[in-house]
């Protein structure tokens, strides 16, 4: 027992995905285990307002905001740090006062400021990663840890497969859109096939689609409180990447997110899909644009077919990547990260 008495997580902000899934969600189980665990998430946010005439006044406030957030880790054993706290910047990181853990979702070393993020590894008492392609490149830095993103496989659950039009969903930030409309020639021929199909989009924002057939294509605004019953509104959950070094830094929630509401999920086979694909028959992972179209509208034609891959979907969630599995992990990690101090 390393004597880890409090944990404080420094995160990118309340409604970011990684605050919630990476730190939030263990947060109560890590007080049950007799941990002081407590998170100050950034008031502005880690990234900058899309609007260049914001930025300015922004920086200032986010740059304040960094510095009054590192100096109170002085109260804490270990200091939760997730990516940076303010996006590409080595900044107030130099200011911790504890020592502290670097978690990390996402390829951030890559792009023109992405020496910062090694910077800050090298100053970590650990790195935690959220997949194994992540793993390789900061293992370079000093002590990494594969830690992946847990589900919380009791709440998101399946549910009695929705009546209405076969539905083939896609969850996830506008951000993500790029990977989705590449895939729109191909989706165009699956709903071209399956005029009664429905292809529906939950996100914060409507993906500009060119070509598809309005009447088939939905557009759902995401919310908190709404995220899993969207989900479970769908037949088919679909995950397309391209096989980027970017791509390969992808942590797969959006395909955990599938799985563990019982949906045969379709992916593209990069990264750590390829890795989640391999545990078991739980989806599809088409590499070309004719191969999505043969899945899917394999999928849409047989409903064994998705009952299967979702059954294994769901065992393969609750048995690798549940809440409680992946929270017992980073406690362990947490306690060997302040030993190691």
């Amino acid at each position: 027992m390393s004597g880890l008495r409090s944990v404080l997580a420094l995160t990118q902000g309340q409604d970011v995905p990684s605050s919630r899934f990476r730190w939030r969600q263990h947060e109560a189980w890590l007080r049950a285990q007799g941990l002081e665990a407590r998170e100050l998430p950034a008031r502005h946010g880690a990234y900058p307002p899309p609007q260049a005439w914001r930025r300015p006044a922004w920086g200032l406030r986010a740059l304040a905001d960094s510095w009054r957030r590192a100096r109170q880790t002085h109260d804490a054993d270990l200091c939760f740090l997730q990516r940076h706290l303010i996006a590409t910047l080595h900044s107030a990181e130099r200011a911790l006062r504890a020592p502290f853990v670097f978690d990390v979702d996402d390829a951030i070393f890559l792009g023109p400021r992405g020496g910062s993020a090694n910077a800050i590894a090298r100053r970590a008492a650990l790195t935690l990663c959220g997949n194994q392609f992540l793993a390789e490149h900061f293992g370079r830095f000093g002590p990494v840890r594969v830690l992946p993103t847990a589900i919380d496989t009791t709440r998101f659950c399946p549910a009695p497969p929705a009546e209405g039009p076969l539905v083939i969903g896609w969850s996830g930030s506008s951000s993500g859109f790029a990977y989705l409309l590449a895939l729109e020639d191909a989706l165009q021929q699956v709903l071209r096939r399956h005029p009664e199909a429905r292809l529906r989009v939950v996100a914060d924002a409507a993906p500009p689609w060119r070509t598809l057939p309005p009447e088939q294509v939905e557009f759902r605004r995401w919310n908190a409180a709404t995220e899993v019953a969207e989900l479970q509104g769908f037949h088919i959950g679909l995950m397309p990447l391209d096989d980027s070094p970017w791509a390969r830094g992808k942590c797969s929630f959006k395909m955990l997110s599938y799985m563990a509401c019982g949906l045969p999920a379709v992916v593209s086979p990069v990264g750590m899909n390829a890795e989640v694909l391999a545990l078991g028959a739980l989806g599809l992972g088409p590499r070309h644009a004719d191969e999505w179209v043969q899945a899917l509208d394999g999928l849409l034609r047989d409903a064994e077919q998705r009952a299967a891959l979702g059954r294994m979907g769901r065992q393969v969630a609750e048995q690798h990547y549940a809440r409680e599995r992946i929270g017992t992990a980073l406690l362990t990690a947490l306690r060997e990260a302040h030993g190691a101090r």
